[in-house]
C-alpha cells in the first residue's frame, strides 16, 4: 500500500513538473513544446482538469508546428476539375473522424446583469447555465462592458456574450468551451474542421445532386466538396461554423420531387362480322360421248358421270353435257371480343414513366443465306447469321406528370399500338403502328378518359357469270368487316408532397467574417 501511494505521488509530481515546463515553453512562444509537455502531463494525470484544458488551448498551434509538409489535393494541382470526386483517403478519413463535441447548457430561462471585462462576462454567463470556460493563451479581455438579459436561455446568452466581447467559443466537451478572440487568424487556428458524408436518394439525378452541392459550396465558400455517384454520397469538409449551416441548406435542397401513382385501365373491344348471300351458277360444262362404250387406244374405258346429262345428237354421235343444280345461299356471322387490362405505374415529377402491354416479337431485318454467292436477303451475297430486332407489339404507354400543386397536375401522354398486319416484304413482316399523343390537365383522384383510338376494316367481293354481275341475287356476294376500339383511362394519385408545398426553414449562418458558433 505504501509502495502504491509512493508511485502515485511520483507520477503526480512528474505530471506537475511537466505542466510547469509546458507553461515556461508557452511563455517563450514555443507552442509545439508546450503542447507535447502538457499532453504527457495529461497522460500521467488525466484526473486534473487544468492539465487537459491547457493542452487543448495550445493544441491547434502546437500541431501546426509539428507538420513537416502539407498534402496538395490533386484538383488543386490540376487547376480544379469539372467533376469533383472523393478519393479513398477522404473516405477513410471521414470514417475514422469522430464528430466534434457540442455544448449543452442547462435548459431554462434566466435573467442576469453582469459588468466587467470579457473574461468575467464569459465566466459568469457560463456559470449561470452550468458551463465552464477556459481562455486562449493570446486572449485579451479588453475594457469593461455591461451585459443585461431578461428571460434568456443559454444559447441566447452565449451568443450575446460573443457579440459583446467580439469572441467565439470552441467546444472542448459538452460542458467546457475555449474562448478565443474572433479574428480570421484565430478562426483558422482554433476552430475545428469536420468532414461529413451525406448520402443522397435514388429519385434525384446526379445532375441535380451536383447542382445542389455546388450551390452550397459557392454560398459558404467551402474548403472541399466531392461527389461519388457510385456510392451515392456527397463529401463536405470545412470549419464547423460553416459546415453546420451548409448541411442544413443542403438537406433542404435535397428534397425529393413529387411522385405520382397512376392507375391505368385499358379496354380493347374487337368486333368482326361476315355476310355471304346470293346464288352460285355452274361455270364449267364438261362434254361426254354417250353413243356407247368405246375402247380408246390407251385401253381406258370411258365411264359416264353420275350427274345429270343433257344429251344431243344421235346414234354413235350422241353427246352429253353435265348439268348441276343452281343454289341460293345466305349466311351471317358476328363476333365480339373484349379485354380489360389494369395496371399501375409510378413516376417522378418531370420524368417519363413507361408501361408495355404485349409481347416482344423478333423481326429479322437482314438475312443472308443461299449457295454459290446467291442471296435472298439484302446486302452482299454471302452466308451468315441474320440480324434480328425485337419489336414491342401491343400497347406502349408513356406518361410524364408535371405537378402544379396539391390539387392539380398536367400529364403528357403518348400511346402507341403495334400489331402484325399478316403481310411481309422480302420475308420481313409488316407492322402496323398507330400513335396517339396528347397533353391534359386534371386533378388528383380524377379519372381521365382517352378515346378515339379506332381502327375499322371493310372488304367486299362478288362473283357471277358474265352479264349477271349487276343482279345481286344472281351472283355470290361476300362482305366482311373488323373494328377495333381502344379506351384508355388514367387516374393519378399524389404519393408525396411537391417541394413547393414543403415549408422551408431559415438557416442562420452569421456574417462572412463572423459565422455563428454551432450550439446544437
Amino acid at each position: 500500500m505504501l509502495v502504491a501511494c509512493a508511485a502515485w505521488a511520483a507520477e503526480a509530481e512528474s505530471a506537475g513538473k511537466l505542466y510547469k515546463e509546458a507553461r515556461k515553453a508557452l511563455e517563450k512562444g514555443d507552442y509545439t513544446q508546450a503542447y507535447v509537455l502538457s499532453s504527457r502531463a495529461v497522460a500521467l494525470d488525466p484526473e486534473t482538469a487544468e492539465y487537459w484544458q491547457f493542452s487543448q488551448a495550445v493544441r491547434t498551434r502546437g500541431l501546426a508546428g509539428l507538420k513537416i509538409e502539407t498534402a496538395v489535393e490533386p484538383a488543386a494541382e490540376n487547376g480544379g476539375s469539372a467533376e469533383p470526386g472523393i478519393s479513398e483517403e477522404d473516405l477513410e478519413e471521414a470514417r475514422k473522424t469522430l464528430p466534434p463535441p457540442i455544448l449543452h447548457g442547462e435548459e431554462g430561462r434566466k435573467s442576469f446583469r453582469i459588468r466587467g471585462d470579457a473574461k468575467k462576462i464569459f465566466e459568469e454567463v457560463a456559470k449561470t447555465y452550468g458551463l465552464d470556460v477556459i481562455f486562449d493563451s493570446d486572449y485579451q479581455p479588453g475594457p469593461a462592458v455591461t451585459i443585461e438579459m431578461t428571460d434568456a436561455d443559454w444559447r441566447e446568452a452565449i451568443r450575446a456574450a460573443e457579440s459583446v466581447t467580439s469572441s467565439f467559443l470552441v467546444a472542448m466537451s459538452n460542458r467546457v468551451a475555449l474562448v478565443v478572440k474572433d479574428t480570421a487568424q484565430k478562426r483558422t487556428e482554433q476552430e475545428r474542421v469536420m468532414t461529413v458524408l451525406v448520402p443522397f436518394v435514388e429519385p434525384l439525378s446526379p445532375q441535380e445532386i451536383q447542382e445542389a452541392a455546388r450551390a452550397v459550396q459557392s454560398t459558404f465558400d467551402m474548403t472541399k466538396m466531392g461527389i461519388d455517384n457510385a456510392r451515392k454520397v456527397v463529401l463536405f469538409r470545412d470549419r464547423v461554423s460553416r459546415l453546420k449551416p451548409a448541411l442544413d441548406l443542403f438537406q433542404q435542397l435535397m428534397v425529393q420531387r413529387a411522385q405520382v401513382m397512376t392507375e391505368v385501365e385499358l379496354l380493347v373491344v374487337n368486333r368482326n362480322s361476315t355476310l355471304s348471300y346470293g346464288s352460285k351458277f355452274q361455270s364449267t360444262f364438261p362434254f361426254y360421248w354417250v353413243g356407247g362404250p368405246v375402247v380408246n387406244p390407251l385401253n381406258f374405258v370411258t365411264t359416264l358421270p353420275s350427274s345429270p346429262l343433257a344429251v344431243f345428237g344421235g346414234g354413235s354421235t350422241a353427246m352429253g353435257v353435265v348439268l348441276t343444280g343452281n343454289s341460293f345461299f345466305a349466311s351471317l356471322t358476328k363476333g365480339q371480343v373484349e379485354s380489360v387490362v389494369r395496371s399501375t405505374i409510378r413516376g417522378v415529377d418531370g420524368q417519363a414513366a413507361q408501361m408495355h402491354l404485349g409481347d416482344r416479337y423478333p423481326v429479322m431485318t437482314a438475312g443472308y443465306y443461299g449457295q454459290n454467292g446467291q442471296s435472298t436477303g439484302t446486302g452482299k451475297a454471302y452466308v451468315g447469321a441474320p440480324t434480328v430486332n425485337f419489336e414491342d407489339l401491343g400497347i406502349v404507354l408513356k406518361v410524364t406528370p408535371k405537378v402544379h400543386n396539391l390539387n392539380e397536375l398536367s400529364m403528357e401522354i403518348e400511346a402507341e399500338f403495334k400489331t402484325l398486319t399478316g403481310k411481309a416484304t422480302n420475308g420481313i413482316p409488316v407492322i402496323a403502328n398507330r400513335k396517339f399523343s396528347t397533353r391534359v390537365r386534371t386533378s388528383f383522384e380524377q379519372t381521365t378518359v382517352i378515346a378515339g383510338l379506332v381502327q375499322e376494316t371493310i372488304s367486299q367481293s362478288w362473283s357471277s357469270l358474265p352479264g349477271l354481275q349487276n343482279i345481286p341475287w344472281l351472283r355470290s356476294n361476300d362482305k366482311s368487316g373488323e373494328r377495333t376500339e381502344l379506351l384508355l383511362t388514367l387516374k393519378p394519385r399524389l404519393v408525396n408532397l411537391p417541394p413547393s408545398e414543403i415549408p422551408t426553414v431559415a438557416v442562420r449562418a452569421g456574417s462572412e467574417t463572423r459565422p455563428l458558433t454551432p450550439l446544437d
